[in-house]
Parts: C-alpha cells; sequence; structure tokens
C-alpha cells in the first residue's frame, strides 16, 4: 500500500500555490497516495474541482473546526502532512494540527519571507518547532527566510507540466476578437499590487506609439481589478487592453500570444513565467529573485521591478527585434526542460518525505 501524503493549505485563494500543489501531487502517483486538502469556500472548491477532474483525492475542511480535520487525519491513515504556505502567516494552525496527530510535518514556503509585525515574526519561529523539514521553491526565497527560524531549508524549485494547447492561435485570436496582425502581449497573474500591472499600464502608451497594434491581455483575478480598469480607462486605454478574469487554457493564450510580461514586485518562483518558457514565448520580466533563477540572469528582457520606462523600452526591442526574442525564448525554452519539470520537482518532494518516513527506501528517488 502506498503511503499517504496530505497536501494542504489554508490560504483562501490558492491560485499558483494550488496549481503548484496539484502538479506535484501528479507526479507523486506513482509512489505515494497523494490527497489535496483546502478550506471549503469558493476559492478552495474551485481547486479541489480541478483535483478530482485529474483523479486525485480530495479533502475539505473547514478553518474553524481544526479539531474535525485532526481526527480526520488520524482516521485517514495519513502518512505525512505537507503544509503549502504562500505567505509567512499562512499555515500555522495547519502544522501543529498535523504534528498533534502525530505526523511528520513538511512545510513549504512559497513566496520570500515578507513579515515585519513583531509578533507575527514571533510567531512564526514558534510555528516552526512543530516542522519537520522545510522547503523553499527558490533560492531567493530560501535565502530570505535564513536566520528567521527553524533549521535548514531545502530547495526545490517549482515544476510544471507542459502541455500544448488544444486550439491554434488563428482560433484562439479569432474567440477574443483580436486579428492576425495584431501583437498580443500576454501577462498571467493575480490581480494584486505585487504582481506589477500598473507598471505595465503605465508603459503601454511607449510601447503602442512604437506597436500600434500592440493588444494587452491579464489573465487572472483579484482584488486590483476595479483600480486596473479605471486606470486604463484614464490613460484612454480600454481599446487595447483586456481583463479576460481567471483562465483554465493559459496554453492556448500562449500559443496565441507574442510575447509574455510578468512585470512583478516580488515572486517565489512563477509558474505563470515557467510556462511561457516551456511554450517557447519571449519573455519581458522583472529583475527580481525567483524570476532571475528561472530564466537566467543574461536573459536580455530583464528590467527593474516598479520601472515602467524600461519595461517600456524592453517591451518594444523584444517586439521590433524577432531573432533576438526568439532566441532568448530558445534558452528559456532549454532552462525549463533541465530545471523546471514537475518529474524533476516530484522526484526531489519523494526524496524528503523518504527521509521521515522508516518504510520508503530514498534511494529510488536519486
Amino acid at each position: 500500500m502506498k503511503p499517504l501524503i496530505v497536501l494542504i493549505t489554508d490560504s483562501r485563494d490558492p491560485s499558483g500555490l494550488g496549481t503548484h500543489m496539484l502538479a506535484l501531487a501528479q507526479g507523486l502517483t506513482e509512489r505515494f497516495e497523494p490527497v489535496i486538502a483546502c478550506p471549503g469556500d469558493a476559492a478552495g472548491l474551485a481547486l479541489l474541482k480541478r483535483a478530482a477532474r485529474d483523479g486525485l483525492r480530495i479533502k475539505a475542511f473547514d478553518l474553524n473546526d481544526l479539531t474535525s480535520l485532526k481526527a480526520w487525519l488520524k482516521a485517514s491513515g495519513a502518512a505525512l502532512l505537507h503544509v503549502h504556505a504562500g505567505i509567512g502567516w499562512e499555515g500555522h494552525a495547519l502544522v501543529r494540527c498535523g504534528k498533534a496527530s502525530g505526523l511528520p510535518v513538511v512545510r513549504t514556503e512559497h513566496l520570500p519571507y515578507l513579515l515585519t509585525s513583531v509578533v507575527q515574526q514571533a510567531e512564526y519561529r514558534a510555528m516552526l518547532l512543530s516542522v519537520d523539514a522545510r522547503i523553499a521553491v527558490s533560492l531567493a526565497v530560501q535565502q530570505s527566510h535564513d536566520g528567521k527560524g527553524g533549521g535548514k531549508q531545502s530547495v526545490i524549485p517549482n515544476g510544471i507540466w507542459a502541455g500544448a494547447g488544444q486550439h491554434s492561435a488563428g482560433q484562439v485570436r479569432d474567440a477574443l476578437g483580436f486579428s492576425a496582425t495584431d501583437r498580443i502581449i500576454l501577462t498571467v497573474a493575480r490581480l494584486t499590487e505585487q504582481k506589477g500591472h500598473a507598471s505595465l499600464i503605465a508603459a503601454a502608451p511607449t510601447i503602442l506609439a512604437a506597436h500600434p497594434n500592440a493588444k494587452f491581455v491579464f489573465a487572472g483575478e483579484g482584488p486590483e481589478r476595479e483600480a486596473l480598469e479605471v486606470s486604463i480607462a484614464q490613460h484612454g486605454l480600454t481599446d487595447s487592453f483586456r481583463l479576460l478574469g481567471n483562465r483554465n487554457d493559459v496554453e492556448n493564450l500562449l500559443a496565441a500570444s507574442d510575447l509574455f510580461v510578468l512585470p512583478s514586485y516580488f515572486e517565489g518562483l512563477p509558474l505563470a513565467l515557467l510556462e511561457a518558457m516551456a511554450a517557447g514565448v519571449p519573455v519581458v520580466a522583472t529583475r527580481i529573485g525567483g524570476t532571475v533563477e528561472a530564466i537566467g540572469a543574461s536573459h536580455p528582457f530583464l528590467v527593474p521591478a516598479g520601472d515602467a520606462a524600461a519595461l517600456g523600452s524592453a517591451i518594444v526591442d523584444a517586439l521590433s527585434d524577432a531573432g533576438a526574442a526568439s532566441h532568448a525564448a530558445e534558452l528559456a525554452h532549454a532552462r525549463f526542460g533541465s530545471n523546471f519539470t514537475a518529474v524533476r520537482m516530484a522526484a526531489q518532494t519523494s526524496a524528503i518525505y523518504a527521509d521521515l518516513l522508516p518504510s520508503v527506501s530514498r534511494t529510488s528517488f536519486v
């Protein structure tokens, strides 16, 4: 019988984090029985539906009733609890719940250390006393957590399952109302301040002056949607921007795009960037932590975070020099294949589990 591993989060909006959990779970199925667990609210249920469609076991729980969760962990026969935290204050109660259930607990940090409250910092250090192994999704995340409590962190970079779109570029453009000559600039990210959409809006006039047929497509949802729509309108850019909301067909959008842009202020190791690299789409992004680790420090279209002028200039250059953009995309695609597959991520994570589970041989994972 395969050991049952519970991949769990208490995030209220487990967007990229949830996608990571699904990719990891799919990679674990050969050696383990993974379960996806999250709160049973709207966003959580959406994640659980995706997991069920993938043939994975699921568990919804009530954040206000962790006693029931602890009872379920004991009754389920779980061998290990793997907590996924999007930000430093998440996951504390889940870690304690796992430890109280007698389970080894692994915790993955998906973002850099961002805690500024002395109280939250103390709570974070106390929580780590119940963690048996820690994982950071990038070297930048690991380094930001150094000295903040707990022991050694293993770096296991994010990985994804690369897939081709189900529709041709022309079909996708037709469905979105774009012509064959439009230059589609795609951003896939939650609509939050962190992701830097405002910088791209500010850069748009410069880009449109050089490429009047540029179209900016935002895939994702979030609390900044209304503010972004107002800014787009105030800049007179309504005809050039399209906000699609959440999409489950990013592969199709990438196939129809000329350029992928990620203007974030901070990242752990962004999955949408890996999807663009896997698809061979040229990338313009900010020179920050996990983004640089993914695409490489020598990538020619990296700019300082929050610098709209530099962002606009890089996008103009990428759209104007097809040869340079194509070459950069080829190098990024090769980096993806060598370093950021879900198979590699699952194997490295399995080795962490094996160190904590005496019945599992580690040799098959390395």
